[in-house]
């Protein structure tokens, strides 16, 4: 099989590995141990397969490695769960760092509206207008609370578009049939 007609089955797989994602956290809020570890290790067979041995070896460190370098940090001040962190690590091994680049942008945008969706269903329209008014005129007097499980939004959902839209940029032309 040549490496472009790789493509379409890992596009198929990776987007249904992020679709069990999205659908765990919104269910339970939690995205398992045991899937992440699933997407690792088939981005680590995709990207040896497609890169080499050597080339593979580059972007899995160097996905994996950003991944966690840029989104540890939320977890470590308790504003975003383990399992997210380890899912965007995870999916670090099929995008390498160019695409975890792009995909913790894109990740940033779809979770700041999937953010404002889920403020607007929780508090109502005039609060939620309050709340967003004033983090943009006063930050400081918003309140920074850890997360509860029960209450935060299923943040797996604008990870698994942040991946999308990576892997799209990276190997939409391709998929598409152009370029290959």
């Amino acid at each position: 099989m040549t490496k472009a007609a790789m493509l379409f089955p890992a596009t198929m797989v990776l987007g249904s590995l992020l679709v069990v994602a999205a659908a765990s956290d919104i269910r339970a809020r939690r995205v398992g141990n045991s899937l992440n570890l699933g997407i690792l290790a088939l981005g680590m067979l995709f990207a040896f397969t497609m890169f080499g041995w050597r080339d593979g070896a580059l972007r899995i460190g160097s996905g994996v490695g950003l991944g966690l370098l840029i989104w540890f940090p939320m977890f470590a001040v308790r504003l975003m769960g383990a399992g997210d962190v380890k899912l965007l690590a995870a999916c670090g091994a099929w995008l390498g760092w160019e695409g975890m680049l792009i995909a913790t942008l894109a990740t940033g945008v779809y979770g700041g509206v999937l953010g404002a969706f889920w403020l607007l269903r929780s508090q109502g329209a005039i609060s939620a207008l309050h709340t967003m008014a004033t983090a943009v005129r006063a930050p400081w007097l918003m309140k920074m609370r850890p997360y509860e499980a029960r209450e935060r939004l299923p943040y797996a959902v604008a990870i698994a578009g942040g991946v999308v839209t990576a892997w799209w940029m990276q190997y939409g032309a391709q998929l598409m049939g152009g370029r290959t």
